[in-house]
């Protein structure tokens, strides 16, 4: 058994497909004199191949592409990058060296930024500006990888890595799953991989070793778990797994469009938090109320120059429509040092998760904050938009954020701009000090969002994307829960609107504990989580859950209420949490894992 990352959900039973996405070896020579420029100019040919290239790909796949074209956009803007391309070329130029050579330094430096990178959606794009160079390589070189659009028989594909292009063109009918050694819970291929309701494993090491094709393999899309030529026991076990786990899908999605209420009465706004207005077409599948949370810095990521007011409006029209009569809040940038801001042309900081970012970046570059603000403003003419301010800490800070408000207002009045300027304006709650002062804050505001990733992050002082301390990024702490608990009845004491926007929202495990904790009127997560969600929330009361919470807020240790409350829902909801106990001690027993 070869364990790796879940990135999209179910299993796959059929024959390895590997695919040769392997890297090929790149070698260092010397130009001869007179010949530099004639390499700046071959490598900018094998950048204009690439971009033709990704066009080509976006016309032969335009429905998924259409869809999910803000990856293929990443792509393209990598290859648009000045920085990347500025940075070969004075190595071929200062070094006299070929352009492959210098392509794979210039690949070798960002890689050690990414590295660095305290954001672990972030990290994941680093595999994707090494697919990016890679494809610039094999134009240089002229080698041609193998196609996926080949595949003419039903298989599991096996490969190190795959672009959104390999994805993009892949016959859908053929593809049962797939399984790469590269990629994380937030790569790309999962994203493609679930709109297309293919089970894939990510981060899987060595397994393009160890399986041929022809092997039979099994995706477990659920536990992030992968089996190349199973005894028949485990064969058998997997294909009852993966028939459950169809007859589970359907089921859920059967009363998807239903309001999330429990049983006696109290209604639960279920919202989606999505990165992109591509994503607004997934709020109605999977019965989102709105728009709980839009991460707006990915419009500007990749980007040597801020986007123009123009742009932002236009994208935040279409996250207005696409939502209403559903609400849609807009986070303003959240954005620091540490996710290399190129248009900001600044040194990177030391300990950037508690450095310029947040409402303290938009704060300090009032052009940035204003042009995202009067963007929103002129776009929440066709919608219910709400604006968020991110990382706030204290009150004085909302307050300078408003001004800036007014001062936006104020010059689309000005410029006769229609705008529409009743907006509701909210805070995020992501810190210690937030949440101690949460009773001023909601003086100034009309909702607040917790940001349960960074609040736990900073509350228990872990970096959870830290190997050597993951483990105690724990989101069941006691001091967690009275946290939330606290947030909750001061919320619920000044009449306004709580909701929380963070993975512990979206956690089935965690929702009849959020639940009995205190008044929470709102709950923002992944598309995709939002059936089981629902689910869990139409089957319980409110009593149960308060009960559920009290007892929780006895116990002494992350360990004692993680105890708890699993055995809590497995006991309600088997279905939900007890899916692999037939069979999952047999799977560890009789299987190698690496």
């Amino acid at each position: 058994m070869f364990n790796g990352i879940a990135a999209s959900k179910g299993v796959a039973i059929g024959k390895a497909y590997i695919l040769d996405s392997s890297k090929f070896c790149v070698v260092k020579h010397q130009l001869e004199p007179g010949k530099v420029d004639a390499e700046v100019r071959r490598l900018r040919d094998a950048i204009e191949q690439s971009k033709a290239q990704m066009q080509e790909i976006k016309k032969r796949a335009s429905k998924v592409a259409d869809k999910y074209a803000v990856i293929l956009d990443t792509y393209t803007l990598l290859l648009e990058d000045e920085i990347l391309v500025s940075d070969t070329i004075d190595r071929i130029r200062k070094d006299g060296i070929n352009a492959e050579w210098a392509l794979t330094q210039t690949l070798e430096k960002f890689g050690k930024l990414f590295s660095n990178i305290n954001d672990e959606y972030l990290k994941g794009k680093k595999d994707d500006l090494d697919l990016v160079v890679q494809g610039i390589l094999r134009n240089l070189i002229g080698h041609n990888q193998e196609s996926l659009s080949e595949i003419e028989e039903p298989v599991v594909v096996v490969a190190h890595s795959l672009s959104a292009s390999d994805t993009l063109m892949m016959p859908k009918s053929f593809v049962l799953g797939l399984a790469t050694e590269v990629g994380g819970k937030t790569s790309h291929l999962g994203i493609f991989a679930s709109a297309l309701g293919i089970p894939a494993v990510v981060g899987v090491k060595g397994i393009t070793e160890e399986a041929n094709t022809g092997d039979l393999v099994v995706i477990d899309g659920i536990d992030g778990q992968i089996l190349v030529n199973p005894s028949e026991k485990l064969l058998v076990q997997y294909k009852k797994k993966q028939d459950n786990y169809r007859r589970y899908e359907i089921k859920l999605l059967q009363d998807i469009h239903e309001p999330a209420e429990t049983k006696d009465g109290t209604k639960i706004k279920i919202l989606a938090n999505i990165e992109s207005a591509h994503e607004i077409k997934s709020l109605r599948k999977f019965g989102a109320e709105g728009v709980g949370l839009y991460r707006t810095e990915f419009l500007y990521m990749g980007s040597v120059t801020l986007p123009s007011e123009q742009e932002l409006y236009e994208n935040f029209k279409k996250v207005a429509q696409g939502s209403a009569p559903h609400p849609a809040i807009i986070r303003t940038l959240d954005i620091g040092m540490d996710k290399n801001p190129h248009f900001l042309n600044r040194e990177d900081e030391n300990n950037p998760a508690l450095g310029l970012r947040g409402i303290r970046l938009s704060l300090a570059y009032p052009k940035l904050f204003i042009s995202q603000l009067k963007a929103i403003l002129r776009a929440s003419l066709y919608g219910n938009l709400k604006i968020l301010y991110p990382m706030i800490s204290c009150v004085e800070e909302i307050r300078q954020a408003n001004e800036f408000l007014q001062l936006a207002k104020n010059q689309l009045q000005e410029e006769e701009i229609p705008s529409h300027h009743e907006i509701e304006v909210g805070a995020m709650i992501e810190t210690p000090a937030a949440a101690i002062c949460i009773e001023r804050i909601l003086q100034e505001v009309d909702f607040v969002s917790i940001g349960t990733n960074d609040l736990i992050q900073y509350i228990l002082a872990v970096d959870r994307i830290n190997e050597n301390v993951a483990h105690l990024y724990q989101p069941f702490h006691p001091a967690v829960l009275k946290t939330l608990k606290s947030i909750f009845n001061v919320a619920e004491t000044a009449g306004k609107t709580v909701s929380i926007c963070g993975e512990l929202g979206g956690d089935p495990l965690a929702t009849m504990l959020l639940l009995g904790l205190g008044k929470i009127d709102e709950l923002s997560m992944e598309p995709h989580a939002i059936p089981k969600v629902k689910k869990i929330l139409r089957k319980i009361t409110l009593n149960e859950a308060r009960k559920v919470a009290d007892h929780a807020l006895t116990l002494n240790s992350p360990e004692e209420v993680n105890r708890f409350i699993v055995a809590e829902m497995k006991s309600r909801f088997p279905a939900d949490f007890n899916q692999n106990l037939d069979f999952e001690e047999n799977s560890k027993s009789t299987a190698k894992t690496i």
